[in-house]
This record gives C-alpha cells, structure tokens and sequence, in this order.
C-alpha cells in the first residue's frame, strides 16, 4: 500500500522544521516569550565568513576599483570582529556557534588575505621570507583549530589568551596596511605618477618585516595555548 501523500508532505515539512530549529538553536538564544531568535553577533559573524570568498574574487579582479573594493571589503570584516564577541557579552548571547566559529572566521579572512598576496604579488627576492612567514601562520591556525575541536570534543574548550589578541591585532593591522599601501601604489602607477615611498623594493622590505612580526606573534600565542593544551591533556589523563 502506498504511503498517502499528505502524510508524506507532512513528514517532510516536520523533518525540514526540525532541521530548521537545530540551526536556530545553535545560532540563537531563546527570548523571554519562547521565540529564538539568531543573535546579532552571529550574524556579523557569519558576514564576516561570507566576505571572504567576495574578498578573493574582487581582488584577483584586475581592476583598480575592484582591488580597492577588496581593502574595503577586508577593514568592514576586520571591524565585525571586533564587534562580534563583544556584543554577545554584553547583551548575554554567547553561543556555542560563536564561541567556534568567531575565532575560525578570524583565521580564515586573515588566511585568505595572507595567501591572496602571496599569490598576486610578486615578492621577487623576498618571496621565500614571505612564503615561510605565511606558512608558519597557517600552520598555527590549523593546529590551534584542531587542538579547539579536541578541547571541545572533551567538554572543554580553549579561551583566548592576550597573546591570542595581540596575534590577532598584528596580523589585522599588517593586512589592512599592505592591501592600503598596494592600492595606492596602484592608483599612483595609473595614473603615472611616481611612487615616490612606495616603490616597489621599499614598501615589500617592510611588508616582509610586518609578515615576519605576524608569524612571530602567531607562533609565541601558538606556544602558549599548546602549553594550555598539554595541561589539560594530563589532567584528563
């Protein structure tokens, strides 16, 4: 016997309304009347993960606008993190969606940012001093990304450090320096005007330079948790 079909439109309205309940839950907090609602720092949170692939593809655009765009784009995802974590503390919306994905957002735009350069820039003689820098950088966010899913796998979770700030802090302010210092660089050459301080040997020695002191604080915020980590690795033991 066949199922009847409204039962089976029903069945399937009810899996879709379950499903859509489960994301809200995990995205929203629950209001004093009974709805739950996605919070504000979920949403810049998730702007913040959605301007990342916009951030690559208006960059590699070849167009001066476009590339201006992208540094846009990248300072408004950049300010979204410093607004996100705050604004769920203050109005007593932490969730466990934001308590991951917050810091995963920040590795990601930063990440993307990193290799976009990496990629579009020709770093002539200082190539593999950017190449080790990025690489060093992208090593510690995956492996602290890994150590979060373990600590949280264990009913734990890892809590950022101030070094952890001031990583982020460094690597933020390298970024939106270099995209700024490009495009000018860029609108200076289309317009034929000379570069002046920003020619091409002098602003990509103190790129590296800025590059070098990203990896630098990545790695000693990186040393820190791992030394949290193992902590608490023993006392699960």
């Amino acid at each position: 016997m066949e199922p009847n079909i409204n039962e089976s439109d029903n069945q399937l309205v009810a899996t879709i309304e379950r499903g859509r309940d489960k994301i809200v839950s995990a995205l929203g907090v629950k209001r004093p009347e009974g709805r739950v609602t996605v919070t504000a720092a979920n949403w810049l949170t998730m702007i913040r993960l959605a301007i990342v692939p916009l951030f690559w593809f208006v960059f590699f655009s070849h167009n001066l606008v476009f590339e201006i765009l992208a540094t846009f784009l990248f300072i408004a995802a950049a300010l979204t993190d410093l607004y996100d974590g705050k604004l769920a503390r203050r109005r007593g919306e932490e969730t466990a969606f934001g308590n991951f994905m917050d810091p995963l957002a920040d590795k990601l735009l930063a990440l993307s940012a990193f290799w976009a350069l990496l990629i579009r820039e020709n770093f002539d003689g200082l190539f593999l001093v950017a190449l080790i820098c990025i690489v060093l950088i992208t090593v510690r966010e995956i492996g602290l990304t890994v150590m979060r899913i373990t600590a949280i796998q264990g009913g734990s979770s890892v809590v950022t450090s101030m070094w952890g700030k001031w990583k982020t802090g460094v690597q933020l302010t390298t970024l939106i320096f270099t995209l700024a210092v490009l495009n000018l660089r860029d609108l200076l050459e289309t317009y034929g005007r000379p570069a002046g301080l920003f020619d091409r040997n002098g602003f990509l020695m103190v790129i590296c330079v800025l590059f070098f002191l990203s990896a630098l604080t990545s790695l000693i915020s990186g040393g820190v948790y791992l030394k949290s980590y193992r902590v608490w690795m023993r006392r699960s033991a």
